[in-house]
């Protein structure tokens, strides 16, 4: 029975954003909770044994790059689905959702999960800032009615007995719709090896992370604790560009502005910084398939 099933959310959200979403969709579907699993950071994703408690599994990743971070891979690959239902959330930065939905949806599927609701949100683009504003405060007040209104379809869907999602053309339709023309044009079946880390370390050409030399570091050691990758070393104020994904949850954290986010100037970083604003220019909005 509907009120007997308990709901448990799984999630990567380096800056939180993910996570409040989650948790208002998780809020208003009425189940029972099981403690939710955050796979943010090292230690967290190691100890995953990929097992669940939740007879439903919320699972929240933001789009980074147009994919999942590469970090949370390896643990949803550890899932353990048992023919639970699943519901798969991407939380992207007001540009494009690309192909992230349909890895995620994939992913929970090989491993035994049957679907049973979707969703895309927006959140603040994690280098936005006053000059990009790439989805700057969001998710608002309007993005979080519509989560929750999600998790009430969620409870009415369950209620009316559950059927899985099938990937017919009104589901290919949502996943299209998640895309612009940024959008990568292969199937997620066929991605070539390194296609992900390759994703993950372009944006090394475009972006930097930075001790600043005009701050003062009190060693307070916040930004290591944050970081889901371990590329922080604060001692000698480096941070390993092959660990760095520029989540900038280290800037978000440093209490005093000695960690920066800076554009690298070349005729790359300055293209895809007017292509981005350009894909942001209109506010999108969330999307979801129940």
């Amino acid at each position: 029975m509907y009120t007997e099933m308990r709901i448990q959310s799984l999630y990567f959200s380096a800056t939180g954003t993910t996570k409040k979403i989650i948790s208002t969709i998780e809020k208003h579907t009425d189940l029972r909770s099981e403690l939710p699993i955050d796979l943010t950071l090292p230690k967290q994703r190691e100890a995953f044994t990929g097992k669940v408690m939740g007879d439903i599994i919320l699972v929240g990743v933001p789009v980074y790059h147009g994919t999942m971070p590469l970090p949370i891979m390896e643990p949803l690959n550890r899932l353990e689905g048992k023919g639970k239902w699943a519901v798969p959330v991407v939380v992207y930065g007001n540009r494009s959702a690309e192909t992230c939905m349909d890895e995620l949806a994939k992913i929970l599927r090989d491993r035994g999960f049957k679907i049973l609701a979707a969703a895309s949100f927006v959140a603040e683009h994690s280098i936005a800032s006053k000059e990009h504003p790439w989805g700057l405060g969001r998710p608002d007040q309007s993005d979080l009615e519509i989560a929750a209104k999600f998790g009430e379809q969620i409870k009415e869907k369950l209620c009316s007995g559950p059927s899985e999602i099938q990937t017919g053309d009104r589901f290919l339709d949502f996943l299209a719709s998640a895309r612009t023309n940024f959008s990568t044009i292969v199937m997620v079946e066929s991605f070539p090896e390194g296609y992900h880390a390759k994703l993950a370390h372009w944006i090394n050409g475009v972006t930097t992370v930075a001790f600043s030399k005009d701050a003062d570091c009190a060693e307070c050691m916040i930004c290591l604790n944050v970081c889901p990758t371990g590329a922080l070393k604060v001692a000698s104020k480096e941070i390993n560009e092959d660990l760095c994904i520029r989540c900038m949850a280290c800037t978000h954290a440093c209490p005093t502005g000695a960690l920066s986010f800076q554009y690298i100037d070349s005729p790359l970083s300055n293209a895809v910084v007017a292509a981005v604003d350009k894909a942001c220019a209109d506010r999108k909005e969330p999307k979801i398939y129940v």
